[in-house]
């Protein structure tokens, strides 16, 4: 009986992973995110779901219940690549901030612009977190943190939630960007999820931020 009693009370504590242990875990992560990325440049669309999993867990703290793995690293204050268009509360037309209109023979589509848009340099967390990076035709904004979150807490990234943001679902569904372009004559959508080209243009943002901060990871 007390052998029992002592395997339970061992099974009850609870080990600190060493920093070694977090770097092999950053390791992991980034990983993850650059096979997903690969994926997803390959016709892949859905991985941008996957990467929304390994962002949340690089970069989302939610008081004492979820520390980030920056957090845990102490890194969370390396600066991060913007390559988002510059919000104007101003300006009365949609703003897809994190995606580019690509239109040729096949259609119309919101494609991440990688590297092919210029980054405006390398800014604060909070602010690139929590910066507008979407508004719709409707004026609802959104920014980084409310497009990794939402796909990976409610629309197939870690969790499917039978209900969604009413402007989410209008942004991811139904082209609530407004952009249309001219085909044969016709007026057309432009189609294509624009919510997970802008999570591939965040994990190009946070890997090239990251291969900054730790070269290492990212050796060949």
């Amino acid at each position: 009986m007390r052998h029992l009693q002592t395997t339970r009370e061992d099974l009850s504590m609870n080990i600190l992973q060493t920093e070694e242990d977090l770097r092999d875990q950053l390791k992991v992560q980034i990983g993850f995110l650059v096979q997903s990325s690969d994926a997803y440049d390959r016709g892949n669309v859905d991985e941008a779901k996957r990467l929304a999993i390994a962002l949340r867990i690089l970069l989302h703290d939610k008081g004492r219940t979820s520390v980030s793995l920056l957090t845990l690293l102490n890194k969370k204050d390396i600066l991060f690549y913007d390559t988002a268009l510059e919000y104007n509360p101003n300006n009365l037309l949609s703003m897809p901030g994190l995606v580019m209109l690509k239109a040729g023979p096949d259609g119309g589509e919101y494609i991440p612009p990688l590297d092919m848009r210029c980054s405006k340099g390398k800014i604060p967390f909070p602010q690139w977190w929590s910066n507008i990076v979407v508004v719709d035709i409707k004026g609802n904004k959104s920014t980084r943190k409310d497009l990794v979150l939402t796909v990976c807490e409610k629309d197939g990234g870690a969790h499917v939630d039978p209900k969604l943001d009413e402007a989410y679902y209008a942004f991811s569904r139904s082209n609530s960007l407004g952009w249309k372009y001219q085909r044969d004559g016709v007026v057309q959508d432009f189609t294509g999820r624009p919510e997970l080209a802008s999570i591939r243009q965040v994990a190009y943002e946070v890997l090239k931020s990251l291969k900054d901060e730790f070269p290492e990871h990212f050796e060949q």
